[in-house]
């Protein structure tokens, strides 16, 4: 069952909680799928052939409550290592679930079974060429890649039933392979049909123990090739999903890039494990992990099955509702999110006004924008409007006042059933802390899904929660207020200090706001995985560093001290740069 042939097909949202049914997968003496909890799972950054360090790292994730453990395996001689490790683990009373991380090598694959619970592969390079071929894909090519492709999965097949081990099919939209880049391109529709393919082909062996993940490091992507997967099984279980922001980056930016793909699919019920991917020590993965899904709390929400669907395609373009036009001001009509501040907005934002487009003010109660005499209509979660024709005559754009502006506007166009709304925005609330991520996840629902014309941000927001708004704004592209990194997190595969050169880079360019800066700790995650980059750093040496211009490779191993200089310098010479203090117009 392949998925359809279109970029952007129409999907339909629930406009209430319903977990997705997914198989129930059996990993070591762990259950997921089904109906059970979301398990938060993390990757070692330690080399295997580290055992010690590699023992006190796994110890650090299972305290955090890391219910499953990924491992980078490079090459069998690492598999050595293994039992004196897993002895270690039983006598520290370590009873996690290890999964193989395998690229390239079908055979790596096939000898990891026997230490492994799961193990996980990448089709995009599992036995196709080089994703860089210049040579068309024929349609006899193409099938002549399935044909061998096909003979890889018999196999492994054979040794995963064997020994009663669990599979993950990992697609990663930067490593598809070129038969599906030549045919689908580097799209969702790609990666969804490069697990489906996996998918089919494993099923026709009677091997089911699957989980799949389909990763970007850019979180609408992530967000679309789920729910397209997710369509391809509305007739039956999916496989168990597990999801994840790949390269997410380091910090705050790195963690809500993982909100806005993760917590927006698990909203909708879809997902049964995570991974929340950060350039910082792994521990830290699974402590944020902890707290959006305790801020979630999904196992409160109703399961519900809702009668109405609210039906739009996937992508980035707003909904086109009508246009106002007051002084220089123009919202609606599918253009750019506008942003407004209160009138008597406090000196602590000044250094983020270059944000903003407009001022709205509060007057008897009432909430005015620029010259317009007419209130705006304040629509609570209660509100309920019977004749909008009417209402639309009488105000000049409608405000949402809500916690789950996802719902709520879902809600909203599944009524209008067709009709041109006027512009609509969303009052980011008062009384607020620094993190609430719930009302983050849904918001950026909101965004990714272009819900959404104008945003009121109130004048007692701190510091810290406008910085999250802002870098929410960036990860789901509705606004970009900085440079973009797309950081992988370490692994037993990175060949420098990923963490320590991820701070360097971002204090050097954070500024050059909308260029986007690839971070790759190895060859197997760069370039490919910096796909949409405009440049890359990159691994390819012990403390040595490639650079990239775009997918070309311009300079080689260059000395670890020297390569972040040498990333200003090309920066610069591309015309990409601009002094610091600067103001760039957004």
């Amino acid at each position: 069952m392949m998925a359809e042939d279109t970029i952007d097909p129409a999907l339909r949202y629930r406009l209430g909680y319903q977990r997705l049914k997914t198989r129930e997968v059996a990993i070591g003496g762990l259950l997921i799928g089904g109906n059970h909890p979301l398990l938060i799972q993390s990757m070692l950054s330690t080399p295997i052939n580290q055992e010690i360090n590699a023992l006190k790292e796994i110890k650090k994730l299972a305290e955090s409550g890391c219910g499953l453990i990924r491992i980078a395996l490079l090459s069998s001689s690492e598999l050595d290592f293994l039992p004196k490790l897993r002895k270690w683990m039983v006598e520290e009373g370590l009873n996690i679930p290890l999964c193989a991380d395998i690229h390239f090598s079908p055979r790596l694959a096939l000898e990891a079974c026997e230490f492994f619970e799961k193990i996980r592969i990448n089709p995009g390079n599992y036995t196709d060429r080089p994703k860089n071929t210049r040579e068309s894909i024929h349609p006899e090519l193409y099938d002549q890649g399935h044909q061998e492709l096909k003979q890889a999965v018999i196999l492994l097949a054979k040794k995963l039933k064997k020994h009663q081990r669990a599979l993950r099919i990992g697609v990663n939209q930067g490593s598809l392979s070129t038969r599906m880049m030549e045919r689908y391109g580097d799209t969702p529709l790609g990666m969804v049909n490069s697990a489906l393919e996996m998918i089919q082909l494993f099923e026709e062996e009677g091997f089911f123990s699957l989980v799949v993940s389909l990763k970007s490091s850019n979180p609408l992507i992530v967000q679309k090739a789920y729910r397209l997967l997710a369509q391809s099984y509305q007739n039956g279980p999916a496989p168990a999903l597990h999801l994840g922001v790949t390269e997410a980056g380091q910090g705050q930016i790195g963690r809500v890039k993982s909100l806005s793909g993760i917590a927006t699919l698990l909203l909708d019920g879809i997902g049964d494990t995570i991974r929340v991917s950060l350039t910082e020590a792994s521990y830290k993965e699974i402590d944020f992990a902890k707290k959006l899904l305790g801020q979630l709390n999904l196992s409160a929400k109703k399961q519900v099955k809702v009668p109405g669907y609210f039906e739009r395609p996937l992508s980035h373009q707003r909904v086109k509702n009508s246009r106002l036009e007051t002084g220089n001001l123009i919202l609606g009509d599918a253009g750019a999110l506008k942003i407004a501040t209160c009138e008597d907005r406090s000196p602590p934002f000044v250094e983020t006004e270059y944000a903003c487009d407009f001022k709205y003010l509060i007057k008897n109660g009432n909430i005015l924008i620029y010259d317009q005499t007419r209130p705006l209509l304040v629509v609570s979660d209660e509100t309920a409007i019977k004749d909008f024709s009417q209402v639309f005559a009488l105000y000049p754009a409608i405000l949402f006042k809500t916690r789950d502006p996802m719902l709520r506007l879902r809600q909203w166009y599944h009524e209008l059933d067709g009709k041109t709304s006027p512009p609509v925005g969303v009052f980011y609330p008062e009384g607020l802390n620094d993190e609430d991520l719930g009302l983050d996840a849904s918001l950026a629902g909101a965004l990714s899904e272009g819900l959404i014309d104008f945003l009121l941000i109130h004048s007692d927001i701190s510091p810290v929660r406008l910085e999250n708004l802002l870098l929410l704004l960036q990860a789901t592209r509705s606004r970009i207020i900085t440079a973009d990194f797309i950081a992988c997190p370490s692994c037993g595969r990175t060949l420098f200090d990923i963490e320590k050169a991820t701070e360097k880079i971002k204090d050097a360019t954070a500024h050059l706001k909308g260029v986007k800066i690839g971070i790759m700790g190895c060859v197997v995650n760069g370039p490919g995985e910096m796909a949409d980059a405009d440049f890359g750093y990159v691994g390819s040496g012990s403390g040595r560093i490639d650079l990239y211009l775009g997918q070309e490779r311009v300079k080689r191993g260059l000395m670890e001290n020297e390569a972040v200089d040498a990333l200003v310098t090309l920066i610069k010479k591309e015309g990409k740069w601009i002094e610091k203090g600067l103001r760039q117009k957004t």
